[in-house]
């Protein structure tokens, strides 16, 4: 490689990233309702139709939904919901197959500690939004698809 190209093969590397640069700080300067939405994969896609499945399944049974997709470094709530006076956060899980116990199966206690952990965070602003700062009595359910067929599991684990 001689050192002409060498200065040319630069000078293009430095073009493409302001370029690049150029595009995203332009991106950035859109509002958010005119950025197209990420693109999702299949399996996330699949996730959010049971998500909604198990919206309408608990919803049919008279919970009311407070928040959806509640996100911390700790992990993610998928709905926090409201039965009477308890605070219930919901876990979605699904398994097309049950070769190793299923999507009940799958929240063991790691995945449970997240859980509890994130819930730990929402606490405080879900008991300030819907019971004037008092924290409310709260569980833990899940709504599991086995096959495509829900199941909604009160009470899934506590906290021990």
């Amino acid at each position: 490689m001689t050192d002409e190209t060498l200065r040319l093969a630069c000078e293009l590397a430095l073009a493409a990233r302001r370029l690049a640069n150029r595009r995203r700080r332009r991106a950035e300067r859109r509002p958010p309702a005119e950025r197209p939405p990420p693109r999702r994969s299949p399996t996330q896609l699949a996730g959010d139709r049971h998500e909604a499945a198990a919206l309408r399944l608990l919803r049919a049974q008279g919970l009311a939904l407070l928040a959806r997709n509640l996100r911390t470094r700790a992990g993610e709530i998928d709905l926090a919901m409201r039965d009477g006076d308890t605070l219930v956060f919901v876990e979605v899980r699904s398994r097309g197959r049950t070769r190793y116990g299923g999507a009940a199966a799958s929240i063991g206690r790691e995945k449970q500690a997240r859980l509890a952990r994130a819930a730990a965070h929402w606490l405080p602003e879900l008991a300030r939004r819907h019971w004037q700062g008092r924290p409310p009595p709260a569980r833990f359910d899940a709504v599991v698809f086995e096959a495509g067929l829900p199941q909604w599991l009160r009470g899934a684990f506590w906290l021990a």
